[in-house]
């Protein structure tokens, strides 16, 4: 049964006992009222006896029986007779009563009587002896429908109107227990029950300021709190599984790096002795110029597996670097000089916009000329046939994006752009991971870019990238300039 329900029986037999008792306390006092009247009619046939029995000792018996008659005439409901005492039945004057009732007429005390409460016609019989050893009396009835009917539309009224007290109660108990109550309940119920299984969203419309209201607010908040829990564990458990796969793709990458290491050792003795050969054939004049082509072809392509093994060795363990100062302006118009057949053969443009004055970094001059050259090599090959590509290098304010405080300063910039595809936002956070590419096959092993940034972050500087997809990709170098240094010049191959 439900906690409204039961609140609602309970304050309804509550009720209904009460106004029952208040009910049984109304009818008491009417039967009080009714004997008191009774017992009022006594003593008011007592005083008119004695004025009877006065004009009857001064008047006579006629004056009396004329004012008896007179009086009777004059009141309503009531009729008034003389009776004998001594009469025999059938004779004027008769009356049966039963034999105590005789006696103490006879002794002349008043007797008052009811005669059929419940019936059609009830009456009260009063019954005035005129005095001792006298045989006449006086005998007066009054009806008594408007009494008894009084008393039975009162005892109707309060049966009626506790019916309907008790009802409309019962009524509005129920409502207000299903409104401040129930439908508390219900929702209290139904939040636990979404809790339960896992929905934390929304609050209770519960706008009461009770209990229930409280709870309602305490249970909002502890699901505020229990889905914020979850959200941060979430959030720690998804970041501590990526740290995991980080840390797993870097033990891959280790591992792929020392085989790479040893697989490019053990390759590069048999691609020195191929690239060697096809040099002699196609030095060879005797050799005809179909064969020396080939062996031209044969050693452009073991050289480019002799770059790549290069590229491996240098990712895995750094080679031995010559630091010196380096124009970075000479290095980029090198690079471009270096690429331009690849450009061309794209259909590709390369802009160099390059100050007068030199540019100088502290840097490997090879290294130096490696990161220009894999930077535009990149941006080369995302270009659409006819593109361009910009290269301007400048001196600029700039803070390093690791370092607060003391990385603002001034750098050397170094813009490659493009006019590319762009790279897409899911792509942009691992460009610079070691063999990641987006390119075809064939056309890059993901290690230049990687390459480069590690050689810029050792020079103390870093490699910046913008790029919106369909408008190209923007690669900005920035590296620490190198004042009172002498200036080696980048290798040129």
């Amino acid at each position: 049964m439900k906690l409204a329900l039961k609140i609602t029986l309970a304050l309804t037999a509550t009720i209904f006992v009460v106004m029952a008792v208040y009910a049984l306390y109304l009818q008491s006092r009417h039967m009080v009222l009714f004997e008191g009247d009774l017992r009022g009619s006594a003593t008011r046939g007592a005083a008119v006896r004695l004025m009877i029995q006065d004009i009857w000792r001064a008047d006579g018996p006629a004056r009396a029986r004329e004012i008896v008659e007179r009086v009777a005439d004059m009141l309503e409901d009531v009729q008034v007779r003389w009776i004998d005492l001594a009469a025999k039945p059938g004779q004027e004057g008769y009356v049966e009563l039963e034999a105590r009732d005789r006696q103490a007429l006879e002794a002349g005390a008043v007797i008052t009587a009811l005669v059929g409460p419940h019936g059609p016609d009830p009456m009260r019989l009063t019954y005035i002896p005129m005095e001792p050893g006298n045989p006449a009396a006086l005998e007066i009835v009054r009806h008594l429908q408007r009494e008894v009917s009084f008393v039975r539309t009162s005892q109707a009224a309060i049966f009626v109107t506790t019916f309907a007290v008790v009802v409309a109660c019962s009524l509005i108990a129920l409502f207000l227990g299903y409104w401040f109550v129930g439908r508390p309940v219900e929702l209290l119920r139904d939040r636990a029950r979404r809790a339960g299984d896992g929905d934390f969203a929304g609050r209770l419309q519960l706008e009461q300021r009770d209990e229930m209201g409280e709870l309602a607010a305490e249970i909002d908040e502890m699901c505020i709190k229990i889905a914020e829990t979850n959200a941060r564990l979430a959030a720690e458990t998804e970041a501590k599984l990526a740290a995991l796969e980080r840390m797993r793709h870097a033990e891959r990458l280790a591992s792929v790096g020392r085989f790479a290491s040893g697989i490019a050792h053990e390759l590069g003795t048999p691609l020195n002795v191929v690239s060697a050969r096809a040099k002699m054939i196609g030095s060879d004049l005797q050799e005809p110029p179909q064969t020396r082509a080939h062996a031209r072809v044969i050693g452009e392509q073991a050289s480019r597996m002799t770059d790549m093994i290069r590229q491996l060795l240098d990712l895995s363990r750094r080679r031995s670097t010559r630091m010196g100062a380096v124009n970075v302006a000479q290095c980029v118009r090198t690079a471009a000089e270096m690429l331009s057949p690849v450009a061309s053969s794209r259909s590709v443009t390369i802009d160099v916009k390059a100050p007068p004055t030199p540019l100088i970094v502290r840097l490997d001059p090879g290294e130096a000329q490696q990161v220009v050259t894999n930077v535009i090599l990149n941006a080369v090959q995302a270009s659409h046939e006819g593109g361009r590509v910009r290269v301007s290098v400048d001196e600029r304010q700039a803070a390093q994006p690791s370092v607060r405080g003391d990385g603002d300063g001034r750098y050397v910039h170094i813009l490659i752009a493009d006019e590319g595809e762009g790279i897409a936002a899911e792509d942009l956070p691992h460009v610079f991971e070691p063999f990641y590419t987006t390119k075809g096959p064939g056309e890059g092993t993901g290690l230049g870019l990687a390459i480069a940034e590690g050689i810029v972050q050792d020079a103390g500087g870093w490699i910046e990238v913008r790029s919106e997809r369909g408008r190209g990709t923007e690669m900005a170098i920035h590296l620490p300039p190198a004042q009172g240094t002498q200036v080696v010049q980048a290798d040129s191959a």
